[in-house]
């Protein structure tokens, strides 16, 4: 599910982190030794899960505590209830080209999710952590958008504007708080295609993780049709995300 952010969000950092019962932590272990047989690229990283979300008067308020990839794993695709559930927190942005299409990456077959289409974002990670126990959320996506399409988020040249403007929150057994930007790329389609071609081109070479195996453009006044004339398997959010920006 995926809501308009019309207040302020603070994201802060829990004094401990995520502590699992040992008869769960086991049954994790054991899925996640079965995942990385599957596929060896897998990387058990430190993931933040949401452990307090609060709707103030003038803001949302986010706390967050650290755990790994496999508990996120574990939880996504076997399932976790209540406070033992991993409610990650992940960045994003929705971008759209000056010819109005949007962005999304399709997941290279190394990565947890082959084929899956989403919007340019990931995980948090230490170093988005402030001294004072905030977190640096637009330097997340800034990093990660640099990581998978060679952007800068703060080269005006390149995009011209952004802004935070969506967030999804959970639903039934979607355990994500997805915060996300919308911004405006300075390419129209093919010059961003030939763009990334060339970016695609430099992490093979320099044998660097290749993480979207290719990009779709999405048209914005037909939005939805074209999303789901995709065979790919979708993040959950891209059809509401689509659909509240397309109407716009």
């Amino acid at each position: 599910m995926v809501i308009k952010l019309d207040k302020e969000l603070e994201i802060i950092k829990g004094e401990k982190n995520v502590e699992l019962p040992k008869d769960i932590l086991g049954k994790i272990e054991s899925f996640w030794q079965k995942q990385v047989e599957i596929n060896p690229h897998l990387f058990n990283g430190e993931v933040w899960s949401v452990t307090n979300f609060e709707e103030l008067e003038d803001k949302f308020r986010l706390t967050v505590q650290k755990t790994n990839y496999a508990h996120y794993l574990y939880d996504e695709r076997v399932g976790l209830e209540g406070n033992f559930a991993c409610y990650n927190l992940n960045g994003g942005i929705l971008l759209e080209t000056i010819d109005k299409k949007y962005i999304l990456g399709e997941m290279n077959e190394t990565t947890s999710y082959p084929k899956v289409l989403q919007i340019s974002g990931g995980n948090l990670d230490q170093n988005d952590i402030k001294k004072d126990g905030s977190v640096d959320l637009i330097g997340n996506i800034a990093r990660e958008l640099k990581e998978e399409l060679n952007l800068d988020l703060f080269d005006k040249y390149m995009i011209k504007s952004y802004k935070m403007k969506y967030m999804e929150i959970p639903q039934g057994r979607r355990h994500s708080y997805a915060p996300m930007l919308k911004g405006m790329l300075m390419m129209t389609e093919e010059e961003m295609k030939q763009y990334y071609k060339k970016y695609k081109e430099y992490l093979k070479e320099t044998n660097q993780e290749v993480e979207f195996e290719k990009l779709h453009f999405i048209d914005k006044q037909n939005a939805l049709t074209e999303l789901d004339n995709l065979d790919n398997p979708k993040r959950p959010y891209l059809k509401d995300l689509l659909y509240m920006d397309s109407i716009e």
